[in-house]
């Protein structure tokens, strides 16, 4: 499986879905370094947010946070949907700053029903949003209080939405999200249960036995697929050398690393990199 990095180079995207993930998103993984609006306007797609999956039908927003392993597993052949990407930097500095409380409830359900009118409004303000991308006299402006507009809109459709009983969670889910929250700040440092036992006040075992009874795979499994999928996106789309990328992942040095790579990939580092080139 492939992984790549979302990011754009402007504060905000607006376009169809595989003008952002590509035309072959299936079956691949994303990490997105901004929030990902997702409107599904026909067919249905089934995803993986970390280590949980939902199905998201017609008329439904699903939106993606920063930091998350996002997996598109399976969409429909009549499959469409609408997506806005938005940069953390351009809602750090919105002028006026909605409350993002709702946000904290994002990871336990990430998507909502939208009602026809709701549907309506939001291509309505999508399409205006990219209307007003030429960055020319007052578009700025403009722009900025549409896109503030939105976000008002999707947080209140999320708080009055009737998925509150939804998010209560057992000690063990709850244990398991923070673990991956952690997981997605320290994994390049940060290779041992022992580490993130300790930031949790658990201990290891405890860990592993939480992780493992809600996601069916290991601890240590989780973290050495985000040391992989790093270092798989810097072979892909970086020249940094394979020392480089090893200094980069705070390995001993570089042989260590390759012996790494080649034992959870089958391949060494160089020859990955040139099978994505061929």
């Amino acid at each position: 499986m492939d992984e790549r990095i979302l990011n754009h180079e402007g504060e905000f995207a607006f376009k169809e879905l595989t003008e952002v993930l590509g035309r072959d998103f299936q079956g691949q993984s994303f990490i997105s370094e901004g929030f990902i609006f997702n409107l599904c306007t026909s067919g249905s797609m089934k995803i993986r947010l970390n280590y949980s999956e939902y199905e998201v039908s017609t008329k439904d927003l699903l939106v993606v946070t920063p930091k998350q392993i996002f997996s598109v597993l399976h969409y429909s052949p009549d499959f469409e949907a609408k997506v806005l990407f938005i940069s953390l930097d351009f809602v750090r500095h919105i002028p006026v700053t909605p409350d993002f409380d709702w946000l904290k409830n994002i990871n336990s359900w990430p998507y909502v029903s939208l009602s026809d009118e709701k549907v309506k409004d939001l291509v309505e303000l999508y399409a205006m949003i990219e209307r007003y991308n030429d960055g020319a006299g007052m578009s700025e402006k403009i722009r900025t209080s549409l896109v503030l507009s939105l976000l008002l809109i999707v947080a209140s459709t999320f708080e009055n939405s009737a998925r509150v009983d939804n998010l209560s969670c057992s000690r063990a889910e709850s244990i398991t999200r923070r673990f991956f929250d952690l997981l997605l700040q320290h994994f390049e440092r940060e290779r041992t249960v022992a580490f993130y036992a300790g930031e949790l006040c658990v201990t290891p075992k405890y860990l592993s036995g939480a992780v493992k009874s809600i996601t069916h795979y290991s601890v240590q499994t989780w973290i050495n697929e985000a040391v992989l999928f790093e270092a798989k996106r810097a072979l892909r789309a970086t020249d940094l050398t394979v020392q480089q990328i090893s200094e980069k992942l705070h390995f001993p040095n570089a042989s260590s690393f390759v012996r790494f790579f080649r034992t959870h990939i089958g391949v060494s580092p160089l020859r990955y990199r040139r099978m994505k080139e061929e």
